[in-house]
């Protein structure tokens, strides 16, 4: 059971006794045995149960600002179109934020300000103002864009 630094190096920086222990975003408690080269904090960025894998790495990592979701159950019955920009909200008490959704065999969400810590199981939840146009069940969420 492996934690690695990030997709790019694979540096193995310790071990763990389970992935159902830890969360995206996870900062503390993470009992590395190897710091990261300039001594930054490492944050959970994510968890494959399957091959019981964590993976960590520098927090602008958890920065998504796109957003995958599926199983939607829309308010009205279906999508107010295949796509439109609403606000969107991720998880309870959460941010709310501008994005542009596409509607096909799945929810995109374009995030017009990135998140952190974005995770698979949260809620998308869709606004036009305080109507709830629908919701949906985040798949994955990921940086689409590299803004400098």
């Amino acid at each position: 059971v492996l934690f690695r630094s990030d997709a790019v190096s694979g540096e193995t920086v310790g071990g763990h006794g389970g992935s159902f222990g830890f969360t995206i975003g996870q900062r503390r408690g993470l009992h590395l045995q190897r710091p990261a080269p300039g001594g930054e904090p490492r944050y959970v960025l994510s968890i494959e149960p399957k091959t019981n894998t964590v993976v960590v790495g520098p927090g602008e990592l958890l920065d998504a600002d796109e957003v995958i979701a599926d199983r939607p159950l829309w308010t009205l019955g279906s999508a107010p179109g295949e796509r439109f920009d609403c606000d969107v909200q991720l998880r309870a008490h959460g941010l709310v934020s501008a994005a542009t959704v596409s509607v096909g065999t799945g929810i995109t969400a374009r995030l017009h300000t990135p998140q952190r810590g974005v995770a698979a199981g949260q809620a998308l939840v869709m606004y036009d103002g305080d109507t709830v146009l629908g919701s949906a069940t985040i798949a994955s969420a990921r940086r689409a864009t590299v803004r400098s």
